[in-house]
């Protein structure tokens, strides 16, 4: 097709665009409802785009079901239209990335398939294998009874002997006992080689389909591959490691590549031979290109024993020029043309023999990388930003490993330690919301975990996954069959010691629940903490640093004071232990200290008790006294007899006591308790003040009701007390004016 007739065919159908958009903005049905040649004319129209939409789904795929006419079943189909919509434009996407691929790519073709999909050995997970660990020469030790001490016999390439870098550095304070990095020195003060800063021309790599990668397992192999390794300035180097059925992991594979071959060593065979390499991993003539080598750098000392001098990390070249993304994968599909998998990133690359994708994967991390290493030296120089890649490397190089045990205390990005912080498991609690009372079954479980990995050389989340783990804590079974339960998947180990971990649940739910009683416990009279008797654990330097600082707060005490400081130098707190019981009462005087007897004390019991009881009895009869004569004088002073005879006044509270008590229920029965209440809520008669100036107002409230007296209106009387005068006119607060105004009752 010309470009004039895709002028035609754009502009068409940019315009078919805009007639539909304008189109379905209007009421089509009410349209068609009034006049029958636009209904014709529609329905024409949409019988003609319903066989298109149908001839292009049968194009895509024969099998494909054709969309009926009616509204109801085109907006039921519209899904699948859009879903295959969508895959065309992908495909096409893809066609396009090719086409461009292939005309900016040094290798003249489209992305390379390197992988087949349709081998059934690479979908299916690998099968059981018996663990390589078994079978090396020098057994792996989890013990971590000692720090890391350096793998490497003899220095070569040195400039600081290997006595000296092979000493252990005694312990600081903040920094345990540890063997230094044997190359830290080389590192920091051999130059790179002078082509490094030198601008050249690309070596494009060699085709990918004319060359094989050379298979190492031998000691014989290595020392052949070490002989050509010689003649070269510039290495790619990368590693294949495994983490899940090994305690701190294991070396698998090692990719070298130069400019011509490329080799894949089996670093579990020849685990206790490649330290030869560091005749040339040590060169410093010798570049070596790592992609992401943070991890790397640790796992070459750890199992093989290998240091890195010369190190150019593109990693951190590629973050100092920007690029979007920074992962292996994306440098070889920018600067190689070359698409690689992540499916093989955590494969099992124990397994011998490997399968050819996971050849071919291997193979593909260092043949491409020396090619790329030229690009991205090339465009470092032209920013000037090479000194900071290469020290970026530097830092890298110098990284160390070390156990946990030996970790420093301050963490340092120098230092490797498998696990990082004291106390791991709190983070379990935070990512799981375990609560801090089941701290402890969660500790005791996790350290039972570390110690079976340890012993049996497995990874903690392969004996115990963290889900299963936090799984026993909340549930916290007591019996081996709820073990096994409380999830639907039990790893072997929980399986083989399901009686144990019940056990270990069980004596520290124990424990839990001691440790809650006894916080609630008096405190007795034995010195102990937590079930140890503190005389047998505290120093008699920890003893004396408590008296000097009791007997400091004594000299305080007495500065302050400024008087006698007898009393106090000579209490039981301050002035030692004492020979008198813990219970015992003491006299002080300004001349001496003396216990009392428990005679004494005997006697100033019974009069205080003696003192409170008169003391209580007397409050007593008052109380009861008081009200039954205020009962009995009030109403007879105003009633008097029934026969008109004068009734005499009641006698003194003190006589009332003695008189026959028959007479008193007698008095007392005759007392309503209805005029009790409202006698006793009335005030004393005495005790009120009147205002005769005000009695005709007061004599008229008292006459009203008190509905009346609610009701009345009010009014200002000049004669009464409680009104002083009119009452300014409040002021009314003004309305907000406008829309939003609000009015209130």
């Amino acid at each position: 097709m010309s470009s004039e007739d895709e002028g035609k065919l754009l502009s068409s159908l940019i315009q078919t665009v805009r007639s539909s958009s304008a189109l379905a903005a209007q009421d089509i049905d009410f349209y068609k409802s009034l006049d029958s040649n636009i209904n014709a004319a529609l329905e024409d129209t949409s019988s003609n785009i319903l066989s298109l939409i149908n001839e292009v789904l049968l194009s895509v795929d024969p099998n494909n079901d054709v969309i009926e006419e009616g509204k109801d079943s085109f907006f039921d189909s519209w899904k699948s239209i859009s879903n295959i919509l969508d895959n065309l434009f992908e495909k096409s996407d893809h066609a396009l990335d090719n086409i461009k691929t292939g005309q900016a790519g040094n290798n003249g073709g489209s992305t390379l398939k390197y992988l087949n999909d349709d081998d059934r050995s690479t979908n299916n997970p690998s099968k059981r294998i018996v663990k390589p660990q078994l079978n090396l020469k020098t057994p792996v030790d989890n013990t971590e009874l000692h720090p890391f001490k350096p793998l490497l016999t003899e220095k070569p390439n040195c400039l600081q002997p290997f006595e000296i870098a092979s000493k252990m550095i005694p312990e600081e304070e903040n920094l345990p006992a540890h063997y230094p990095h044997p190359y830290e020195y080389e590192i920091d003060n051999q130059k790179y080689n002078d082509s490094i800063l030198v601008v050249k021309e690309p070596i494009a790599s060699k085709d990918w389909e004319e060359t094989e990668a050379i298979w190492v397992d031998t000691v014989e192999g290595l020392q052949k591959m070490k002989d050509t390794l010689r003649k070269a300035t510039e290495l790619a180097v990368d590693l294949e490691h495994h983490d899940y059925r090994s305690y701190y992991g294991i070396v698998c594979l090692m990719q070298i590549s130069d400019r011509e071959h490329d080799w894949i060593v089996d670093t579990i065979a020849l685990r206790d031979d490649l330290h030869i390499l560091n005749d040339i991993f040590t060169d410093p003539n010798v570049t070596k290109v790592l992609h992401g080598a943070f991890m790397d750098i640790i796992w070459l000392q750890r199992d093989l024993g290998l240091y890195i001098v010369g190190l150019f990390d593109t990693y951190h070249a590629s973050r100092l020029l920007g690029f979007p993304k920074h992962s292996l994968a994306y440098l070889l599909e920018k600067f190689a043309n070359f698409k690689t998998s992540k499916k093989y990133q955590l494969a099992d690359w124990r397994i011998r023999p490997l399968t050819k994708p996971m050849f071919a994967y291997a193979r593909a991390d260092t043949h491409f990388l020396l090619n790329i290493f030229d690009k991205l030296r090339n465009s470092l120089l032209e920013q000037n930003k090479m000194a900071e890649v290469l020290h970026e490397s530097r830092k890298v190089a110098k990284r160390r490993f070390e156990y946990s045990s030996f970790r420093p205390k301050i963490p340092s990005p120098v230092v490797f330690s498998p696990v990082e912080k004291d106390e791991p498991w709190k983070n379990l609690m935070f990512q799981y919301n375990i609560p801090s009372s089941k701290e402890l079954l969660l500790r005791r479980l996790y350290e039972w975990r570390d110690t079976i990995a340890r012993r049996d050389d497995e990874s903690p989340r392969y004996v115990m996954p963290n889900q299963l783990l936090v799984s026993l804590v909340a549930g916290a079974p007591t019996e081996p069959i709820n073990v096994l339960s409380v999830s639907s998947y039990v790893s072997e180990h929980v399986r083989a010691n399901s009686k144990v971990i019940a056990n270990l649940i069980k004596r520290t739910l124990e424990e839990l629940t001691e440790n809650q009683g006894s916080s609630t416990l008096p405190v007795s009279s034995s010195i102990q903490a937590n079930g140890v008797d503190l005389v047998e654990v505290i120093t008699k330097s920890q003893i004396q640093s408590i008296q000097n600082i009791f007997s400091s707060i004594a000299s305080l005490m007495n500065s302050q004071k400024g008087g006698s400081t007898q009393s106090i130098e000579e209490s039981i707190l301050f002035s030692g232990a004492s020979t008198a019981d813990a219970n015992a009462a003491v006299r002080y005087t300004p001349q001496s200290r003396t216990i009392v007897a428990q005679d004494e004390l005997s006697k100033r019991h019974s009069m205080v008790t003696k003192t409170l009881e008169q003391e209580y009895t007397e409050k007593q009869v008052q109380k009861i006294a008081l009200p039954s004569n205020e009962a009995e004088t009030a109403p007879q002073k105003e009633s008097g007899d029934i026969n008109g005879n004068e009734v005499s006044a009641p006698e003194p509270a003190q006589e009332t006591i003695q008189e026959d008590k028959n007479e008193v229920i007698t008095l007392r029965k005759r007392q309503s308790q209805p005029n009790n209440k409202r006698k006793s809520a009335e005030p004393p008669s005495s005790s009120e003040i009147m205002d005769y100036t005000t009695g005709s107002g007061l004599l008229k409230s008292g006459r009203n009701g008190p509905g009346e007296q609610k009701n009345k209106k009010r009014k200002f009387d000049p004669y009464s007390v409680e009104h002083v005068g009119p009452q300014a006119i409040k002021k009314k607060s003004k309305p907000t004016k406008g829309k939003n105004v609000s009015f209130k009752r």
